[in-house]
């Protein structure tokens, strides 16, 4: 028995890059190459970043766990060398030196550094890696991955065009009956990309098919699934269908509550909120935003927390809450300019205007809503709520024209991305204020267009 012993401990086990699994094994160093080359690095790179082995490990690895690292003793996993890379700041052949890597594992690295980054908005990260990873020329399956991450880079930088064509193309690479997880993927990112331009239709057909394909196929992703209902719940908010609406956001929120999903859930009470806001039920809506705000401030989203922020303050400024409308707007003006978000800044500060109207400062308010409307042109609803504050603002200087120019053009953007609550509400606004100066035709014109519900408009 002892000389067994002692024969395995001079065995030496030799490995390398070519070797990587998915999982962490632990390994025997034969010497400086290998494993001990890649520890040298690993310990290199932290020293530089003046970070404790601890600090490295964070909460999905341990501090154990690091030091068999560095002392050669086990060789990380993909997934785990792909959190050190990122954490250290250095890319993969940092850690590689000369030695070489299979490219199936070389792929998986570039792919999981391509989701992380996605997950943070490192947009440039995400180019970076997926480039690197469409090198190694991946199957079909694996490519539509790549290239949903992509498109995702893409629309968030503005390239929407770009972006629908490479769902397009990842579509065509995947069947729905063999990778049913990718197309509903695929599907919610294309629902998504129609819903920011406005084309609210094809945005719920894109994402009903998402939600179908995965019933059909029974995939199992209720994160995924989550995320799809919050989608398709905004698009039937946005085509007038309420209870739907309210029904899907309720099924996304249940289901983001059963998972623990803290953003999603934060997603869905923003979207419960939403719809009783549209249907004139304000205190459960202000109730429901708040639970969202809190979880937004919990996950630390600032995007949302501003969203949040201002429907709030507008609601309060709808219910006659003046005071408490303002403080809403100013906290969420001060905090879009902590995140450098000017178009939020200018959001906020249009409620700021609507107040200094109610006020009878209607020259503030003017001024205020041209500036937010510079800022907004790329925005067409939020440029349309600028534009219905500078017509308000110049009826009340009675320059009439202005005012019907600016209500006019507010009315055009919105029907051009098909907002049927916010249309309803700037037309029936701009009725009113065509009734008061006695133009009785122009205004049941727009009454009519403020009830004429978006499916039956052409």
């Amino acid at each position: 028995m002892r000389r067994k012993t002692k024969q395995v401990a001079c065995l030496s086990v030799q490995w390398h890059w070519s070797d990587v699994t998915t999982t962490d094994a632990v390994v025997k160093p034969s010497g400086p190459s290998g494993s001990n080359g890649l520890g040298a690095r690993v310990r290199e790179a932290r020293r530089e970043r003046g970070m404790s082995q601890a600090q490295l490990a964070g909460e999905e690895l341990t501090k154990g766990f690091i030091s068999q690292v560095e002392s050669g003793l086990v060789r990380p996993s993909v997934r785990s060398l792909q959190i050190l890379a990122a954490r250290l700041g250095k890319s993969l052949d940092y850690f590689l030196g000369d030695e070489p890597l299979a490219a199936s594992k070389r792929l998986v690295f570039h792919r999981l550094a391509a989701e992380a980054a996605s997950e943070r908005r490192d947009w440039p990260v995400v180019r970076d890696e997926v480039t690197a990873a469409l090198t190694s020329k991946p199957e079909k399956r694996e490519r539509a991955t790549l290239l949903r991450f992509l498109a995702q880079a893409e629309m968030n930088t503005g390239n929407r065009e770009v972006a629908f064509d490479r769902i397009g193309e990842a579509l065509s690479l995947v069947d729905a009956a063999t990778d049913a997880g990718e197309v509903a993927h695929l599907l919610h990112l294309r629902g998504v990309a129609y819903g920011q331009i406005g084309q609210y239709v094809a945005a719920a057909e894109a994402l009903e098919s998402a939600r179908d394909a995965m019933e059909r196929h029974e995939v199992s992703d209720p994160r995924l699934r989550a995320r799809i209902l919050v989608a398709l719940g905004t698009a039937y908010r946005r085509l007038n269908r309420t209870a739907k609406a309210m029904q899907t956001y309720g099924s996304a929120l249940d289901l983001a509550s059963g998972i623990d999903e803290l953003r999603l859930a934060a997603q869905g009470y923003m979207g419960v909120a939403v719809s009783l806001y549209d249907a004139g039920e304000l205190d459960g809506a202000i109730g429901n935003y708040r639970r969202a705000l809190d979880l937004f401030t919990r996950v630390e989203d600032t995007t949302f927390q501003l969203q949040v922020l201002h429907s709030l303050s507008t609601i309060h400024f709808e219910m006659g809450k003046t005071d408490e409308a303002r403080e809403l707007a100013e906290r969420g003006s001060a905090a879009a300019r902590m995140a450098h978000d000017e178009g939020m800044v200018a959001v906020a500060q249009l409620v700021l205007a609507r107040i200094a109207l109610v006020n009878g400062d209607a020259e503030q308010a003017l001024n205020i809503a041209r500036q937010a409307e510079k800022i907004l042109t790329d925005q067409p609803v939020q440029r349309a709520d600028a534009l219905r504050v500078i017509g308000a603002a110049q009826d009340a200087l009675k320059s009439f024209t202005a005012s019907d120019r600016a209500y006019r053009k507010a009315v055009e953007l919105l029907v051009e991305v098909g907002d049927h609550p916010n249309l309803s509400t700037f037309a029936a606004e701009y009725a009113m204020k065509l009734r008061a100066r006695g133009e009785t035709d122009q205004a049941f014109r727009y009454l009519e267009l403020a009830r004429t519900p978006a499916t039956n408009r052409s």
